[in-house]
């Protein structure tokens, strides 16, 4: 009974699904892997170009008919994924808007950049915080020039954010440097959660099949189980709140 906290599960609006029968083809995919409770992410600079951030309800809406209709058990919330340079056009009700968590413990989902500027990227954290957002940050693992920044992710980890690594880099989807910093953020305890990130049913859920990966890398039971089980639990009660404004 697990809950996906980055996943490309609306169509027809980013790299995700084309339509709306491959969403429900990989909706299903979603529950053969475990999952009960999907968050969709697509990208907040593709709704920015479509003019579609605010019909993030409805779309969602719509996908979630279609799972009902289909007979899949899968319950989808509404988010997004938030890359830095997207940041200046979003107001705090459009955060607030793709932001989970009860009041005062909001946290939005940003990912780390894939294509450098780490730089811009840790300026946009800290303006999150200063705007009373918590982050959750996708996929570090998978950003050479953040993890190459010493100390960089430790320091994000100490203000209250949370480290996503994907679960296709333990399994090894990606590149070797992928796999290996997925692992060891894992092992020294700097990983908080894992999430599939799909994207389409060419990219499935891989949530079990990373979790299988993990032990074979002798990560201990209790350890994998929390990597899953957080994400469940921050959509209810949402991340801890920022230091500044305890």
């Amino acid at each position: 009974m697990r809950t996906e906290l980055h996943f490309h599960l609306l169509p027809a609006i980013d790299d995700g699904p084309h339509d709306l029968d491959e969403a429900v083809a990989l909706a299903r995919l979603a529950v053969a892997d475990g999952t009960r409770v999907v968050t969709a992410t697509p990208h907040v600079r593709d709704l920015l170009r479509a003019g579609a951030l605010g019909e993030l309800p409805a779309r969602v809406r719509q996908v979630q008919a279609a799972l009902d209709s289909a007979g899949v058990p899968l319950t989808v919330q509404t988010g997004a994924e938030l890359a830095h340079p997207d940041l200046e056009c979003l107001s705090d009700a459009d955060l607030d808007a793709i932001a989970h968590g009860p009041a005062g413990r909001r946290w939005v989902l940003i990912e780390a950049p894939l294509f450098g500027d780490a730089h811009g990227f840790l300026d946009a954290t800290a303006e999150l915080r200063a705007r009373g957002f918590g982050t959750v940050i996708g996929h570090p693992e998978r950003s050479p020039e953040l993890m190459a920044i010493p100390g960089a992710l430790s320091h994000e980890r100490a203000e209250g954010a949370l480290a996503q690594v994907n679960a296709s880099s333990l399994t090894g989807r990606h590149d070797r440097a992928a796999r290996r910093w997925g692992l060891e953020l894992v092992r020294s305890g700097q990983a908080d959660l894992i999430a599939s990130d799909a994207h389409r049913v060419t990219r499935p859920p891989q949530l079990t099949a990373a979790v299988a990966a993990l032990a074979d890398a002798g990560v201990p039971r209790p350890v994998r189980a929390a990597l899953v089980e957080l994400p469940g639990m921050l959509l209810e009660h949402g991340i801890a709140p920022l230091a500044h404004a305890a």
